[in-house]
């Protein structure tokens, strides 16, 4: 057979193959789908759930269920996933809600997404709430933050928060500010009303317009006229402004009787200088080293702390950084200092201790305020128990991380095996 007579056959054949192959399996997968299906998207999910289709008339609905784009977030056939989601829920809600993803890389996150799913919230189809929300926006705020609803007694209280308008300063899901503030302190309050601070009958509104509201007022109520407090200096309350300042004269500088720790100590004689460490790196340089964590006016605690997470956090990077890894990766940190932030529960910075790492007090006594079950059943602890790898007293943070851990109850190493032979070791 000729050369050109082979390649004409060959070419014939592979046509014929070809032809052979879209006659049997339609050229596009989609297509074949398409054609085996009863019914389209999203009239054939209806079919099966059909009361699901009855929400569409609720108030608020979730676009891609009113669009009727079921498989947007669902498989139709198999997952790894609770109904049937593509993916792990706040993974799945994020991968749409851009703005909030990119929010979420290194700002301060709201325990309840930290710690769990979108929808302990919101509704992925539809509600009778705005933004989808499971209940009223108060209800749903105090299902956590209970404790909150006393505050609605005191004599005080803010309008918003008599409301349960949470949402009016706080973002429900990340922000940079302190508390979750949508905006700083000062900001956010005087979208309502500008400053009208005064001592006595002088207006002092030029020294206090570009201070955070917070160091003297609160947000939610209290037993004091204008929202003081809660918790407050006790001249300052009363208004005995002179016992610390100098006579106020209007648009001129605000200064104290006395300078630095001497002021504070002129009252305070059981908090004497010799209980307090002037070398310490916290306060070395402050002109008064006291207010470094204590509010001289007004607080949110009764000890007049500020707020440490702000103070603590701004030099404590790293610490964080680690303690937000741990956070993620396990479900089993409930332990409230940490989680809130509440460092002065355990640390205390500038006065006196024994202790190591600025401890409040002793380690075991420390950790078992909160975990009094757990130290009853826990691994010995205390001066008798030594360390066999250098001879130290064996105490609660022997074993656990307060900041990084990678394993359950925020153990150093895993519990069920590695853990343990770093001091029992089989020997033979």
């Amino acid at each position: 057979m000729h050369k050109s007579q082979k390649k004409t056959l060959l070419f014939i054949s592979l046509t014929a193959l070809l032809l052979l192959i879209a006659f049997v399996f339609p050229a596009s997968n989609k297509t074949f789908a398409l054609s085996s299906v009863k019914a389209n998207e999203p009239e054939l999910c209806y079919q099966c759930h059909e009361k699901l289709k009855e929400n569409l008339s609720d108030k608020y609905t979730h676009f891609l269920f009113k669009e009727g784009r079921c498989s947007s977030c669902h498989d139709p056939h198999v997952s790894d996933h609770k109904k049937l989601m593509k993916d792990e829920i706040n993974s799945l809600c994020l991968n749409c809600h851009k703005k909030l993803a990119n929010l979420l890389q290194g700002a301060k996150i709201h325990g309840a997404l930290k710690r769990g799913l979108c929808t302990d919230c919101h509704f992925g189809h539809s509600g009778k709430n705005k933004s989808l929300l499971v209940k009223a926006e108060n209800e749903l705020c105090w299902d956590c933050h209970e404790k909150l609803t006393d505050q609605l007694s005191r004599p005080y209280v803010h309008p918003l928060f008599e409301q349960g308008s949470c949402s009016s300063c706080h973002d429900a899901h990340v922000s940079r500010e302190e508390n979750l503030l949508k905006d700083k302190p000062n900001t956010t309050c005087r979208k309502c009303h500008g400053p009208r601070c005064k001592a006595g009958e002088v207006s002092i509104s030029t020294a206090t317009e570009k201070l955070d509201c917070t160091l003297c007022h609160t947000g939610h109520s209290s037993q004091n006229k204008g929202l003081l407090g809660p918790y407050g200096h006790t001249i300052f309350l009363e208004k005995k402004c002179e016992q610390c300042h100098n006579p106020f004269a209007a648009n001129r500088e605000i200064t104290t009787i006395m300078e630095g720790k001497s002021l504070c100590f002129s009252c305070h004689k059981k908090e004497s200088p010799t209980h307090y460490i002037d070398k310490d790196v916290h306060v070395k340089d402050a002109k008064n080293p006291c207010i470094v964590c204590h509010n001289p006016h007004a607080s949110e605690k009764k000890n007049l702390t500020r707020n440490e997470s702000s103070l603590c956090l701004t030099c404590h990077e790293n610490t964080e950084r680690r303690t937000a890894i741990m956070e993620k990766s396990l479900k089993s940190v409930n332990c409230s200092p940490i989680t809130d932030r509440k460092c002065f529960e355990c640390h205390m910075i500038g006065c006196s201790s024994e202790q190591p790492l600025y401890y409040s007090g002793d380690t075991i006594a420390m950790c078992v305020r909160c975990h009094e079950n757990q130290h009853k059943t826990s691994h010995p602890v205390g001066p008798q128990v030594i360390d066999p790898r250098n001879g130290q007293e064996i105490t609660c943070i022997t074993c656990h991380s307060m900041h990084s851990s990678g394993y359950n109850f925020m153990l150093i190493l895993d519990g069920t095996k590695a853990l343990c032979i770093q001091c029992h070791r089989v020997r033979t």
